[in-house]
């Protein structure tokens, strides 16, 4: 630390105390104290320099103190003390980072203001969401482990489960909270929106009206429900609402959609969803809207419309293309097509619409392998219920049972009934029909301008969601759910949800260099032990730990630190360079201000007049 005189153009000095600091790669002067005017200093000091001098050489010793080595007393037979404190965890400042960027706090600060609560519903949902990272289990866990943090949790147990009531209806501001500052953060272009479902389930036997009986993504018997979400290009959440466990998956976009285009304001999204979510309601809610839609299209089973796959099949029109994947043989063709779309005017009545959309038709020897493959995979699992229906219900041989002709099942019981005239058999004709389809996929989309390329490569982007998926549940441990009542579910996928944003937003400042369980591992494996008196020795640090620190503006490569050094890392994440980037370019109502961005130019002189469908 140095003094520093600053003259002004009209003659007065002002005197201050400054150190240099790294900031953003950079050795930047910060002010440590600042004295004011020379002229108002010799009032009441004989020599302001002086004075300021021997300030500045206190604080110089100060420090020098505090870096100096200490002398540490171990004692070769002490035992351990049970009720001393073990490990805690340092590496929370990077998602802790996040979190107070993401404007969450002050969101359930000012959603609380009516409510007479006991309890800090902040510091609640800090540990719950940083816990669902760092070792992701139960809520009553979750409070168990609160002291493995340096950062306080002055709460009971019985207060976490109170607060999820008030989190499960601070949702859907606290989500947009979010978006307004990830906004801000980094441009976000929502020309691509892509949409998804998945379902979670529980460790219960019966339905209770929420939970429900629904088609499991992972053939679980057990009771679910149903998530939708909705990500940008980038893979970084937008939004997501959770429903009815036997709800389609067709009637979770809208309203995932309807708030997502509150929050935003975006003028025209493009929607990209898998055949799942491919149906005339949608397309009708998503055009009529002045949206456009990226959907794959089924060409196989019944239901599938027999000209497309003709069409689709027939090796006429196909342009052979190097596919950048693997290698893998890969063509493609297209043309101009319209959908009927029914729907409801204003006065109830039904009518037919038109919807002009591009049809692109892709093959790829690579899907013709994989199709195959999980065919056969079924196809063995038909012939087994073949030689043995009774070992089989309407769970265990989901998937198989359509391979097989003669086979019906019990709607109430699930017990697979046998024709007691024909016997069960493969049902070959819909076997040669499907491997005609292998390799083949099929996109509609409204964009009708943009090149057979382009479509698919918009198509392609699914898998983030599908990794969003992967990771919630395997890396953030989002099922089994423990909780039961409708809000305290809702309150439990917003918790992962703000855990899978952070995750996310890591990624995207590092680069997306870094997978999202290397990421979770690294912050979670950043650990002190308690050594003597306020000292905590720090034992993890590799190159990504290093890159993670720097990615927040906080310096985690120190080996020993007093519990007060600790506690003003934690401080630091209130300053750190993410919540600079989230705090700076907002207006006065809080809003993000859209700079150079699909969505206009300035988030205030935002048209809100409908825009009508167009070709990009």
């Amino acid at each position: 630390m140095n003094v520093k005189e600053t003259k002004y153009p009209n003659g007065r000095i002002n005197l201050s105390i400054v150190e240099g600091h790294w900031e953003d790669g950079r050795n930047r002067p910060r002010t440590v104290k600042g004295f004011g005017y020379v002229d108002v200093l010799e009032k009441e000091h004989d020599d302001p320099y002086a004075y300021v001098q021997s300030v500045c050489d206190e604080l110089n010793a100060a420090k020098a103190a505090a870096e100096s080595s200490v002398e540490i007393t171990i004692h070769p037979k002490e035992r351990i003390d049970k009720r001393e404190d073990g490990a805690k965890n340092i590496g929370c400042v990077i998602p802790l980072s996040y979190y107070n960027a993401l404007g969450i706090e002050s969101t359930l600060r000012n959603n609380s203001r009516n409510y007479n609560f006991q309890y800090d519903a902040n510091a609640i949902m800090r540990l719950l969401a940083l816990e669902r990272m760092i070792e992701p289990s139960s809520k009553k866990s979750a409070f168990e482990r609160r002291e493995s943090y340096f950062f306080r949790s002055d709460f009971s147990d019985d207060d976490i489960y109170r607060a999820l009531d008030f989190f499960a209806d601070a949702k859907g501001p606290v989500v947009s909270a979010m978006n307004r500052s990830i906004e801000a953060m980094h441009p976000r272009n929502l020309q691509d929106v892509y949409y998804d479902v998945t379902n979670y389930y529980f460790e219960i036997d019966e339905e209770d009206g929420f939970r429900n009986n629904g088609v499991s993504k992972e053939n679980r018997k057990k009771p679910i429900v149903q998530m939708g979400l909705a990500q940008d290009k980038d893979g970084i959440p937008l939004g997501f609402d959770v429903f009815a466990g036997n709800t389609s998956d067709c009637l979770t976009m809208m309203p995932v959609m309807k708030s997502l285009r509150q929050d935003t304001g975006a003028q025209r999204t493009v929607m990209v969803a898998d055949k799942g979510l491919n149906t005339s309601n949608n397309i009708a809610a998503i055009t009529l809207d002045g949206n456009g839609f990226v959907f794959s299209q089924s060409i196989r089973g019944k239901k599938s419309p027999k000209e497309l796959r003709d069409w689709v099949i027939s090796t006429e029109g196909y342009s052979v293309k190097p596919d950048d994947e693997d290698g893998c043989d890969f063509k493609v063709k297209s043309r101009q097509d319209t959908k009927v779309i029914h729907i409801e005017d204003e006065d109830g009545r039904k009518k037919d619409v038109e919807v002009e959309m591009k049809v692109v038709a892709f093959w790829s020897s690579k899907y013709a392998r994989k199709a195959k493959r999980d065919r056969e995979k079924v196809l063995a699992k038909a012939k087994s219920l073949i030689k043995d229906p009774s070992a089989y219900d309407k769970a265990t041989h989901y998937g198989a049972a359509k391979y097989v002709k003669n086979l019906t099942v019990d709607k109430k019981t699930g017990e697979v009934l046998v024709d007691a005239v024909k016997a069960p058999c493969l049902d070959a004709e819909l076997i040669a029909q499907e491997e005609r389809c292998d390799g083949y996929y099929v996109i509609i989309t409204s964009e009708t301008g943009l090149s057979e390329e382009k479509i698919i490569e918009i198509y392609r982007g699914l898998w983030k969601i599908e990794d969003s998926f992967k990771v919630t549940k395997s890396f953030l441990k989002a099922r089994p759910v423990f909780v039961w009542t409708k809000k305290h579910i809702e309150a439990h996928f917003l918790i992962c949800y703000i855990a899978l944003c952070i995750v996310r937003l890591i990624q995207y400042d590092t680069g997306f260099s870094y997978s999202a369980e290397s990421i979770i591992d690294e912050i979670r494996a950043m650990n002190g032990i308690h050594l003597e008196d306020n000292w905590w020795r720090f034992y993890h640090r590799t190159d990504l730990s290093d890159i993670l620190g720097q990615a927040v503006g906080i310096d985690l490569t120190r080996k020993n630190m007093k519990l007060k050094d600790i506690k003003g890392l934690l401080a630091l994440t209130k300053k750190s360079t993410v919540v600079k980037k989230a705090h700076s370019n907002t207006r006065a109502d809080g809003r993000a201000v859209r700079k150079g961005t699909a969505n206009g130019k300035a988030g205030a002189a935002r048209s809100k007049k409908k825009q009508a469908p167009q070709s990009r």
